[in-house]
């Protein structure tokens, strides 16, 4: 049953003093609480309405409605107003007749910002309301609103649009406005707006205001949004970290930040083809992959993208610089395969790994590494215990072997050293940590305190996040044998 035939027959019936409408941005709770105040407050008869239960949008309370300028109709924005005062203000007006609505109607939008005191001081409300009140409350995030509170009302989940839905939409719009837009622009809008009627809408008005009273054709649409080349660009990117050819996908991002391309538009088009290929890859779907073979990728690998460009996704929020989370993901892919050849390199030995008091062995399993270890620190022993005569016994170093001098000092080849080996041991944490400290450097160390350096304040709140904050100290304890103290600096321009 969809969201409007529910409504009609809860309405109908007058069963339900509380609404809960709940689901993602931009798909019309606020606008659908304003049409549910109209319903209830509508002065035309409801034998006389052109659609039975919906409001007749002519009479004084409608047209006050739309117009925000009605006082028995409150909205209240829960993210502004969400303490315990607030609420019981509501609670002491409420208790008064509408001065001329048949019912008060309170939307509080985006409720799950209520304070925990605002929630209980509600709930009471809510458990006696008057006859002539109704609640509805409007939030994108369900999972945070109370149980106790969710049990009072009637709750009607709202979906995402389908694209056909969304150019439905937009053509009664493109009617309403009498605008000439092609079905090919639509289809676009439609793709770009991730199922939300909202941010659709705002798209079709910047292209009206654009247009000028000319048509909107695809050509048009595309030279305003700058998106016609996204699907090379896609392929140019996935290309390149394909072939571990990292400054070539830097180059594709510099390309598109050129060009003001929305690089979270361009990511969720880069997500939206990996998820193309993994359904072809579970079988799910036959159609048959457009991208070059240069392009397809394992089922590992591709969960492996997702996670990076999905983590890059979230974190262009807080970047200085928008497209540098998403360069640190090609850097991050690129480095955590440029040693793949190397394990095809000696087929004939397989290295058994024996660990030696507290060791990293665990994180040192590759052969690429075990010979980045042994080109550190010397030859690994060669004793043989219980293996066979094309094994290699190789002694993972213990924590004490990245050991200072005896006074403490250490040399400029040791810094380097230590702070290559923090990287890579870094990875078995969190790869997108590992690729913030590639873009710093480290300041000092001395009586073991570590200062790090970086440019970016993105760089110094994720190092400083306490989570990371403990790996890093984990990893450099189990390097050293010691406990270090580090510090992440800002660099002064």
């Amino acid at each position: 049953m969809s969201v409007r035939e529910t409504l009609h027959t809860v309405l109908q019936k007058d069963i339900s003093h509380a609404f809960l409408f709940t689901g993602p941005k931009g798909l019309g709770k606020t606008s659908t609480a304003r049409i549910v105040a109209k319903v209830v407050d509508c002065t035309t008869p409801k034998n006389k309405r052109e659609k039975g239960l919906e409001p007749c949008g002519t009479c004084d309370q409608c047209i006050s409605i739309t117009s925000g300028t009605n006082i028995d109709v409150l909205e209240i924005d829960a993210a502004s107003n969400r303490g315990i005062d607030e609420i019981r203000e509501l609670k002491e007006k409420i208790r008064l007749a509408p001065v001329s609505a048949y019912r008060k109607v309170y939307i509080i939008d985006e409720v799950h910002m209520l304070t925990t005191e605002a929630f209980n001081a509600l709930l009471k409300t809510l458990e006696e309301p008057p006859e002539h009140a109704m609640f509805i409350l409007c939030t994108t995030e369900a999972h945070k609103v109370p149980d106790t509170i969710v049990s009072r009302c009637f709750q009607i989940s709202f979906k995402k649009a389908t694209d056909e839905e969304l150019v439905r939409s937009f053509k009664r719009i493109v009617d309403g406005e009498k605008l000439q837009v092609d079905d090919d622009a639509l289809e676009i809008i439609a793709r770009m707006s991730d199922g939300g009627f909202r941010d659709g809408v705002k798209i079709l008005e910047e292209l009206s205001l654009f247009a000028n009273g000319k048509p909107i054709t695809k050509e048009s649409f595309e030279k305003s949004f700058k998106i016609s080349k996204i699907p090379l660009q896609v392929t140019s990117l996935l290309g390149a970290m394909k072939s571990n050819k990292p400054k070539s996908g830097i180059e594709v991002i510099q390309e598109l930040a050129t060009e003001g391309i929305d690089l979270k538009f361009f990511i969720s088009q880069v997500i939206a083809e990996l998820h193309k290929k993994l359904l072809l890859a579970m079988e799910v779907e036959t159609q048959k992959n457009e991208l070059p073979d240069t392009v397809r990728f394992e089922m590992n690998e591709i969960k492996a993208l997702v996670m990076l460009f999905t983590n890059a996704y979230q974190e262009m929020k807080y970047s200085v610089l928008p497209q540098l989370p998403l360069e640190l993901a090609v850097i991050e892919w690129c480095d955590l395969t440029q040693e793949q050849p190397k394990q095809k390199a000696e087929p004939q030995k397989r290295y058994v790994v024996q660990d030696t008091e507290v060791s990293v062995s665990s994180l040192r399993k590759q052969v690429g590494t075990i010979k980045k270890l042994k080109a550190l620190y010397g030859t690994p022993a060669s004793a043989k215990q219980n293996v066979s005569d094309d094994e290699v016994v190789v002694k993972t170093p213990s924590v004490e072997l990245l050991h200072t001098s005896g006074d403490g000092s250490v040399t400029k080849e040791w810094l380097e050293v230590f702070w290559r080996s923090l990287i890579d041991e870094m990875k078995q944490y969190n790869h997108t940590v590992a690729g913030v400290l590639r873009g710093c450097t480290i300041k000092s160390y001395a009586d073991q305190q570590l200062i790090i350096q970086t440019s970016y304040k993105f760089h110094k709140e994720r190092l400083d996040d306490m989570k990371n904050h403990e790996s890093l100290m984990k990893v450099s304890k189990l390097l050293t044998g010691k406990d270090i103290a580090i510090t992440v600096e800002l660099r002064k321009n």
